[in-house]
C-alpha cells in the first residue's frame, strides 16, 4: 500500500531569514534588497528540501512580508507552488484549509518590543503597537499558527532568530524550531554562515515532518476577544468606525467575536484602515 502524499504550507516572513540585520536588507527599494531576496529564497528552498528528504508532499509556499512577492519564482524550488502578492485572503498564509497536513514558517521574526529580537514587530511597524487575543499578546507566529489551527493544521516548524524560536516554544514546546541568528540588538546579530543555517533548516523541516500526527495545532478558543493598540490615535479614530468595533482608550480597539477567522479578518482590516488614515 502507498504512502498518503502529505500536503504543507510554508508561510515565509523576511526579518528571520539568515544574515538579515536591518531593513536595508529587507525594503523593495534598499540598498541591499537584492541580497535580502536571495537570501530569503535560499532559506525556503532549505524547507522545502528538508520536507522532500522526509516524504512525497505536495509543498505550497505563501509570501508574507511587504508587497509579498518578494522571491524571483524561478529561484524558487520547482517542487513548490507559490502564492504571491497583495491583499490575498489570510494574508501571510494564504491557502491554508483543512485538507493540509503541516505549516511552517520561515524567517519569521517576534513581536513588536521584545528584547533581542531583530527586526521585531507585530505584524505592521508602523501601525501596531501591540495584539492581544484572549489576554495573551501575540506577534505573527501566534497570529498566524492559529489560523492554521483554526483548521486543524499543526505548527510544526518554525525558523527565524532565537528570540523568535522561543516565542514560538511557548506556543507549544513540541515545534521544531531553528535559529539562525542570535540579536545583540534590534538591528544587529550573530548569525551563522548561510550554509550552515540552510542545513540545519533543512534538518529541521525533516524532523518536523515525522511529528505530523502527533503535534497538536495551536488554537484560540472562541469567543475571540482581540485588543488592537495601535501607534496613534488616528489610527484608533479611524477603525473605530469598523462594526464590532469598541474604543477602549485613545489608541485600542476591541473586537469580541465568536469565530477566529473574522477576528483575523477585522485584524487585518485595522491594519489597513490604520495605514489609510495616517498617511
Amino acid at each position: 500500500m502507498s504512502k498518503k502524499r502529505l500536503k504543507v504550507m510554508i508561510s515565509v516572513d523576511m526579518e528571520g531569514i539568515t544574515s538579515i540585520v536591518s531593513g536595508n536588507m529587507t525594503g523593495s527599494t534598499q540598498s541591499d534588497y537584492g541580497l535580502g531576496r536571495d537570501l530569503m529564497v535560499k532559506d525556503v528552498n532549505a524547507a522545502i528540501e528538508g520536507i522532500l528528504d522526509a516524504a512525497d508532499a505536495e509543498i505550497y509556499v505563501s509570501e508574507g512580508h511587504g508587497g509579498m512577492k518578494n522571491m524571483k519564482p524561478e529561484d524558487l524550488h520547482e517542487a513548490a507552488t507559490l502564492v504571491r502578492g497583495t491583499p490575498k485572503p489570510l494574508s501571510q498564509i494564504c491557502g491554508i484549509d483543512e485538507t493540509f497536513d503541516a505549516a511552517m514558517f520561515v524567517g519569521y521574526h517576534s513581536m513588536k518590543g521584545t528584547l533581542h529580537g531583530i527586526l521585531s514587530h507585530t505584524y505592521s511597524g508602523r501601525a501596531i503597537e501591540s495584539l492581544t487575543v484572549n489576554g495573551m499578546e501575540i506577534g505573527e507566529t501566534a497570529l498566524n499558527g492559529a489560523v492554521a489551527g483554526y483548521y486543524g493544521v499543526p505548527l510544526v516548524m518554525v525558523a527565524g532568530d532565537l528570540a523568535t524560536t522561543l516565542e514560538a516554544k511557548a506556543l507549544n514546546p513540541d515545534i521544531v524550531t531553528v535559529a539562525v541568528k542570535e540579536a545583540v540588538s534590534r538591528t544587529a546579530a550573530k548569525t551563522l554562515h548561510p550554509k550552515v543555517a540552510r542545513e540545519m533548516i533543512r534538518k529541521g523541516a525533516k524532523e518536523a515532518m515525522g511529528k505530523i500526527g502527533s503535534i497538536e495545532p495551536f488554537a484560540f478558543k472562541p469567543p475571540i476577544e482581540m485588543h488592537v493598540r495601535f501607534t496613534n490615535a488616528v489610527m484608533a479614530d479611524g477603525v473605530e468606525f469598523m462594526p464590532t468595533a469598541e474604543r477602549v482608550d485613545g489608541k485600542t480597539i476591541r473586537f469580541v467575536l465568536d469565530d477566529y477567522l473574522k477576528a483575523f479578518g477585522a485584524f487585518v482590516a485595522s491594519v489597513a484602515i490604520a495605514g489609510a488614515v495616517s498617511r
